[in-house]
């Protein structure tokens, strides 16, 4: 199909009104679906009329639009030196754009985070593995000097191995704690960009009832 100015208006406000679209991973099955109930809804539409074939329509022509609308702006800004006034379909694609980079952002700093997290609780383990070895070590020469303190030795060793043990459960329950913390945290946000987003898909809905009347 051929795609003018309407076709693009009607699926760019198509994806904004989609929740959740940039929190599903480029390729992943999610976002394949939500390509999916996109070109559904735009084939339904009569005036302007789609024929989209396959949810690839869609995604390759977001790649197109949003390829196009950045080069554009770099071009413009180096030559006038200050932002020019978007139209309507810029504005939204400009909107698509700055929620992708954002959650591209958030999803960059969760790995970040974890990678560190994991990292910290590796460290951790070898100091008290290297403790408990080198306590370990200092017991058996003290058990070869005396036979009497193979018990003793035993003994500590069970302690060390028990304290050992306490460390990991403790550093497993602050790991527990950290990403509770972190899941409150994006329900909070996805409950926030939802209401955002109705707010959005109602005005939109608004604007174009009142297109239809004029």
């Amino acid at each position: 199909m051929e795609w003018t100015d309407d076709h693009d208006i009607l699926l760019l406000r198509e994806m904004i009104a989609t929740e959740f679209f940039f929190q599903c991973k480029k390729g992943s099955p999610d976002r394949g679906k939500i390509w999916e109930s996109i070109q559904e809804r735009l084939n339904k539409l009569d005036n302007p009329k789609f024929m989209i074939k396959e949810k690839r329509g869609v995604r390759d022509r977001w790649n197109l639009l949003q390829a196009k609308f950045k080069r554009t702006q770099r071009e413009e800004l180096q030559a006038s030196g200050i932002d020019c006034e978007l139209s309507e379909k810029d504005t939204l694609i400009e909107e698509l754009c700055e929620r992708e980079d954002s959650f591209s952002a958030k999803d960059k700093k969760k790995s970040d985070d974890k990678e560190a997290a994991e990292e910290i609780r590796k460290k951790a383990m070898e100091r008290m593995k290297r403790k408990s070895t080198e306590s370990a070590y200092g017991s058996a020469k003290k058990s070869r000097r005396s036979g009497g303190d193979a018990v003793e030795f035993l003994k500590e060793k069970a302690q060390s191995e028990y304290s050992i043990r306490q460390q990991e459960l403790e550093l497993q329950r602050k790991e527990q704690e950290v990403r509770a913390r972190q899941q409150e945290l994006q329900i909070e946000l996805l409950r926030k960009q939802t209401e955002q987003q109705v707010q959005i898909s109602q005005a939109l809905m608004t604007m174009m009832q009142n297109m239809v009347k004029k």
